[in-house]
């Protein structure tokens, strides 16, 4: 039998504690799993938590609440991605510039991080190196989500890394009558401006959506003067429809995005005049739900995506210094169930991937076929006192096909085949009201990319001379994360501590030589036996008027385990983000600080960063009218126009970060 919860939460009981809702749910709906076909609210104290997916875990919940969506997503907005979950736990940014700036997680980068776009890959390159760009449009997402536990074996095999999820809705499964929105985004250490429109209507089992955005920002202004060829122009829609038939759900949608930025030059390893890159990416997206009338929380659900990706680089008077081509195809079947004798939220999938990919210009990596399968599923179950284990496990293979070429490395034109496996197992137990500790177990493997195996030749963007190799081993390492959650009347945190031993970890090393030909610093892929372990921390009050303060702090180390244990590359340092603030019924301004200490553990051949502290201000205002929701939000960014120096960023040697910035968003919904 199944059993409806309808909760109405006002501003009257919002202090309704954490174990009053959990258990409520646990006695009223057998552990969550009979009732999470419906609408399921948690009072957290300084939040709710609405989950309509069916078979939930307590965790997963909790975990939602650290998502950015909303108000907490508008206050953050920034040009990229990257930028905008910047303060969230364990998260920095690898950059090149403002624009080509992608995640990092756990000081993991590259492939090790994931992103995903309604479930199903990104389909860029900015994965493969620094001056690639993230091929989506930040303005118009409506969730970030930073996917941590055994829930990232349903997208990938890196559980030590991670997945950002970008949700978008493109497919407009939703039964609103009529829903849209206006935002527009205005900033001045990179003069622009960005906007975005949207609409989704739905008429007799009929939804459709569209959207449209623009962006045009001029060169960063620094501290130390403008870094000149840092412009960016992107544009990006989306059109998608839905159609209830009975049980089944049809969709598609297509989005499309443009892209014009620039890398800058003009000093030793750069480009003499900068790169311009011209990327678009098209997306074309087909899926079916079926939903039984056993149980409407159990889910069918297939999904087609293909994608099609090119990518120019353009190195003074016109002349391509290199170019890629990338077709992706993606074939994704799921089905859940929600309630399966002691097991709840099961869920199992298969996974098939093409990609063709092929490069010219001044690139010397062979045109290759790949090919990727994999098996997947997680499940959830509650043990005794409280205690909830979930274990997600995924098996596949990846196959690299190089074709000959005139301009690679003959020798190193070799067929490789990978087997890969992955398992996640994590245990939670309700140590008190409102508090959890939860430990981590997985193994992780990740077959090398293309470009790690078969790359060899300069990368003039990048500023590298880039080694591959084909001899490569399949990277694997295991890992555990021990976390606690405390959710109260006054306060809310939580508080990790991870480590992953590598057996063998593939990364780029700077080996000191040149390629004086081009005066490039030569990188070489390896695969050595490394450890990366560190901790993060975040505070936040749970008022919901008045007082309001949150706090956050991250810091990861690496090293090789190596006979010196020396010191990995391109690892973050100590971070912490601090925030004081007061809460009105419409108006919520705060001061906050940012800074991070100098980064000394490094590499042989990397350079060493200095420490950095900022100070900015914040003024959000939010009312709802009848038919709109307005939002304002004024922020100044680093106001006494600090020298950052970003670890992770290329560049940092030659400028810094963006100086004072003054930043308006605005948006209405409806």
């Amino acid at each position: 039998m199944t059993m409806i919860m309808t909760t109405t939460i006002t501003s009257t009981n919002m202090k309704i504690s954490l174990f009053r809702a959990a258990m409520g749910s646990l006695l009223l709906g057998g552990f969550l799993h009979f009732s999470f076909a419906q609408e399921f609210v948690q009072d957290l104290g300084s939040s709710v938590v609405q989950a309509e997916k069916p078979s939930q875990a307590i965790l997963e919940g909790l975990r939602e609440d650290d998502d950015l969506k909303d108000k907490k997503l508008h206050r953050a907005i920034s040009t990229t991605i990257a930028e905008t979950i910047k303060n969230e736990p364990d998260v920095a940014i690898r950059s090149m510039g403002p624009t080509a700036a992608r995640p990092v997680i756990k000081g993991l980068s590259g492939s090790h991080v994931e992103l995903t776009e309604d479930g199903a890959f990104c389909g860029d390159m900015s994965a493969t190196s620094p001056d690639h760009a993230v091929a989506s449009e930040v303005l118009t997402a409506h969730r970030l989500r930073v996917l941590r536990g055994p829930h990232i074996l349903l997208h990938s095999f890196s559980a030590a890394g991670g997945v950002v999820q970008v949700e978008r809705n493109d497919i407009p499964f939703g039964d609103s009558l009529f829903h849209g929105y206006i935002t527009d985004y205005i900033e001045s250490a990179q003069p622009g401006y960005a906007t975005a429109v949207g609409a989704n209507t739905s008429v007799m089992g009929l939804s459709l959506k569209g959207e449209l955005s623009a962006r045009r920002m001029g060169d960063m202004k620094t501290p130390d003067g403008t870094l000149k060829n840092t412009d960016i122009e992107n544009g990006s829609g989306a059109v998608g429809a839905s159609y209830a038939l009975g049980r089944f759900r049809l969709g598609t949608s297509y989005r499309w995005f443009n892209s014009d930025y620039g890398i800058p030059g003009g000093f030793i390893g750069g480009h003499p005049n900068g790169v311009d890159i011209e990327m678009w990416k098209r997306d074309l997206t087909l899926r079916g739900l079926y939903l039984p009338a056993s149980a409407s929380s159990d889910t069918l659900d297939i999904m087609l995506r293909i994608n099609q990706y090119h990518h120019k680089e353009f190195e003074g008077k016109g002349t391509v210094g290199a170019e890629f081509a990338v077709n992706q195809r993606m074939l994704l079947i799921e089905k859940t169930m929600a309630n399966l004798g002691p097991l709840f939220g099961l869920k199992l999938g298969a996974e098939l991937e093409t990609r063709w990919i092929e490069m010219g210009g001044y690139v010397f990596t062979p045109p290759t076929q790949s090919y990727g399968a994999a098996t997947f599923a997680s499940v959830t179950t509650s043990g005794w006192r409280g205690l909830e284990i979930t274990a997600a496990a995924r098996m596949g293979g990846a196959f690299f096909r190089p074709h000959e070429s005139v301009v690679a490395d003959k020798d190193a034109i070799e067929d490789r085949n990978f087997a890969l496996w992955a398992f996640d197992a994590e245990f939670s137990q309700r140590v008190g009201v409102g508090k959890f500790l939860t430990l981590d177990l997985f193994r992780t493997t990740r077959a090398p990319t293309i470009e790690e195996l078969y790359n060899q030749g300069p990368h003039l963007a990048a500023y590298t001379y880039e080694r591959g190799n084909h001899k490569l081993d399949a990277e694997s390492s295991y890992g555990s994360e021990l976390e606690y959650r405390s959710y109260g009347d006054l306060f809310t945190w939580r508080a990790t501590a991870h480590a992953t031993y590598f057996l063998n970890y593939l990364a780029p090393r700077a080996t000191g030589d040149t390629n004086w030909s081009q005066l490039l610093p030569i990188y070489q892929v390896q695969g050595d036996k490394a450890l990366l372990y560190g901790a993060s921390t975040s505070i936040e009050t749970a008022a919901e008027q008045g007082f309001r303060a949150a706090t956050s702090a991250s810091y990861v180390r690496g090293v090789y385990h190596d006979s010196h244990w020396s010191d990995m590359p391109q690892i973050p340092p100590f971070k912490f983000h601090g925030e004081v603030g007061y809460i009105w019924e419409h108006i919520r301004p705060a001061v906050y600080t940012d800074f991070a200490l100098a980064q000394h553990k490094v590499d042989k051949y990397e350079e060493r960063t200095p420490g950095y502290i900022t100070f900015g201000i914040i003024t959000e205002i939010h009312w709802n009218l009848e038919f709109a929701r307005y939002t304002l939000v004024f922020r100044a960014d680093n106001i006494f126009d600090a020298d950052v120096r970003n670890h992770l960023s290329r560049l940092k040697s030659v400028m810094p970060e963006k100086g004072r910035n003054f930043s308006a968003l605005a948006k209405i919904e409806w």
